[in-house]
């Protein structure tokens, strides 16, 4: 029986494709991954809308994703939109058209769910064990806070403060000025209120951020350090001297000079520099002493669904 399945993580930036195998031993072999930078939310994340441009980009996403998906031979294709498309008037639209044009069924989910298929990823990629830990995903148009152990979810938010919400919202200059730097970690420190707050009852001083910008990060401090990359591990340790070499050389970039810093790939380029804002903002306000970065997200989350029916 034909046990190759396909994923696709539909976020705000980038659409996401994993396809993998299911074993007999309720584990997988993982066959093939992409990323594309779809920007969905271009332009129009924060009037809730999908641009023309945006939509066609997606929608051709989906077609080339179908194509491996055939080439695979996969069974079934699980796909989930996220903030964009759960926020967007005609998110509704862009399913119906990508069913039609694809086959593709999507299912939107909401901030809760969005949290626990990711805790459920990185629960595949990190040793986790009876402390609590606080998981980050950045995303375009959410982030998704998550304070866990190894056994359950004891607190969790779903944010509508993603790097291209923040970017269309605040149109920094090139490079960003001080002001504006303080202008958003301003405004994310009350947005945030819910999540400091939590921090009070559940506190932890390990970090553990998921993909996206935290892959750039790990690759740009191999890059300054000469150390090779490790395709086979499921999760990284950032140091946090280094993350805040990282930190402080994003900062005042221009998006000129990011295009040539090694370690940071292009789709990346344009909203980084927000990312590590926020992270920073984070990472001094809870205190963290470990951070760590895991590989695995919402797509891996969803193979470790499919495998527990």
């Amino acid at each position: 029986m034909n046990k190759k399945v396909a994923v696709i993580d539909l976020g705000t930036n980038t659409f996401n494709l994993l396809i993998a195998e299911l074993l007999p031993s309720g584990k997988h072999n993982i066959l093939y991954t992409t990323q594309v930078p779809s920007k969905i939310g271009e332009k129009s994340i924060n009037e809730n809308k999908i641009i023309p441009a945006a939509f066609e980009r997606g929608i051709q996403c989906l077609r080339d994703m179908k194509e491996f998906t055939d080439e695979y031979q996969v069974y079934k294709i699980f796909a989930f939109g996220t903030s964009a498309l759960r926020g967007a008037a005609n998110g509704s639209d862009f399913v119906e058209s990508a069913k039609k044009e694809t086959g593709i069924e999507i299912t939107i989910i909401d901030g809760n769910r969005e949290a626990e298929l990711i805790y459920k990823g990185v629960q595949l990629s990190y040793p986790f064990d009876d402390s609590l830990k606080l998981v980050i995903d950045v995303g375009g148009g959410s982030n998704e806070f998550i304070i866990s152990n190894k056994d359950k979810i004891f607190w969790r938010q779903s944010f509508n403060l993603g790097v291209a919400r923040l970017m269309y919202k605040f149109n920094p200059s090139n490079p960003m000025k001080a002001d504006e730097i303080k202008a958003i970690e301003d405004y994310l420190e009350l947005e945030m209120k819910s999540f400091w707050d939590a921090l009070e009852h559940f506190p932890t001083t390990d970090m553990i951020g998921c993909a996206g910008c935290f892959n750039s990060f790990h690759e740009m401090i191999c890059a300054q350090k000469n150390i090779e990359l490790n395709d086979n591990s499921t999760y990284e340790v950032i140091p946090l001297d280094g993350y805040q070499e990282i930190h402080q050389l994003l900062l005042p970039s221009t998006f000129e000079e990011r295009m040539e810093m090694p370690g940071l790939i292009f789709m990346r380029t344009d909203m980084i520099v927000l990312g590590t804002i926020l992270v920073n903002l984070v990472l001094r306000k809870a205190h963290i002493k470990n951070l760590y970065l895991s590989k695995y997200a919402l797509k891996e989350g969803v193979l470790a669904e499919i495998n527990q029916k």
